[in-house]
């Protein structure tokens, strides 16, 4: 058997220095809604190695961090399989994983980073739909039949059959995410969409110049549909010009610029995290993390302090929020309110 990380204090809580009246008002606001909108909410294998790796991902046993879930706040979380090729491995995560949902844990809808695995059969996403994903990146890195991905060195769009496969999850109640989808394909998938679209976990490439990160024109195509951007925290993504440390000041500067170039009615948390050596997953998998141009020899953290796990994310966001002066009103919206508004939009 797998041992599986823990999903309680695997790590030494992240200290905020805050006032009595300070810490009730983050009490408050976590009394919901709280929304994750993507997290891997899933114990990673520990000791974490490419064989213990291997072993869960054949297996296909992943268990969500039923203690970490209830302790984190959240009333939301959209737990994301991994990008997967094959359609029928995808539809057994999703069947195994919704058996393993705790009814006194938050809601879990189901999401998934990649519809390459439809190939061009645009019933594949109701397929995928019928299994109870919720959430589907249109397009990964490497692009696919629907369009265009962020990791392409050049990006023709989004193509006939993607503008179907947009108004299949329109007409589904299905929504689609621009996260790992490149520049144009992402700004015509928009214009494209009836209902409003999501960046479910990314950052603003103002901040950062990586290809992960969106610049400002993606991020106001997603808010003239009415949509959301969550901003996430996977290690060495949204880390800011000029500061070494990729921790919890790093992230919610990216959801601080997005707020101010967009309205902080389009902005939300998508963390990205498991339960976990997150920054080990890269090893043990063999990912190399996308590279950024004139960063390429800027390390990897050993965790992003203050947003490491799923538990921890929306309490460690609320403090900074408060310690940073946002009203109730804004922060509610940043937590939750503005996801919960899409989902209410888009899901049938």
């Amino acid at each position: 058997m797998i041992g599986l990380a823990r999903d309680v204090d695997r790590l030494p809580p992240y200290e905020q220095e805050l006032t009595a009246a300070q810490r009730e008002r983050v009490e408050r606001l976590l009394a919901g809604p709280v929304v994750s909108l993507h997290d891997h909410p899933i114990r990673l294998p520990d000791p974490l190695t490419p064989q213990t790796w291997a072993e869960q991902s054949s297996a296909g046993t992943d268990r969500l961090g039923h203690a970490g879930l209830r302790a984190s706040g959240l009333d939301v979380v959209l737990a994301s399989s991994l990008a997967d090729p094959d359609q029928q491995r995808l539809l057994r995560w999703a069947a195994r994983l919704r058996e393993d949902v705790d009814p006194d844990g938050p809601r879990v809808l189901l999401a998934l980073e990649d519809l390459g695995s439809i190939g061009t059969d645009l019933d594949g996403i109701v397929d995928l739909h019928a299994a109870g994903y919720r959430s589907a990146g249109l397009v990964y890195n490497t692009g696919n039949a629907l369009g265009g991905g962020l990791g392409q060195a050049h990006d023709d769009g989004l193509t006939s059959l993607g503008r179907e496969a947009v108004a299949v999850m329109n007409g589904l109640g299905m929504l689609v995410d621009l996260s790992h989808v490149g520049d144009r394909t992402s700004i015509e998938a928009a214009r494209s969409s009836s209902a409003p679209v999501v960046i479910t976990h990314a950052g603003a490439r103002a901040c950062w110049p990586s290809p992960r990160m969106k610049p400002d024109d993606v991020l106001r195509a997603v808010a003239d549909t009415g949509g959301v951007i969550g901003v996430e925290a996977a290690p060495g993504s949204t880390r800011v010009h000029g500061r070494p440390a990729h921790d919890l000041d790093a992230v919610m500067t990216h959801v601080a610029y997005i707020a101010e170039l967009v309205g902080v009615e389009h902005v939300g948390l998508g963390p990205d995290t498991f339960f976990g050596d997150h920054a080990g997953l890269y090893a043990a998998a063999g990912w190399a993390p996308v590279p950024v141009p004139g960063h390429e020899d800027v390390p990897l953290p050993d965790h992003v302090a203050g947003m490491e796990n799923p538990a921890e994310a929306p309490r460690n966001a609320a403090c900074w929020l408060v310690r940073h002066g946002w009203s109730d009103a804004d922060i509610a919206k940043v937590l939750g309110v503005n996801a919960q508004r899409v989902l209410d939009a888009v899901l049938r």
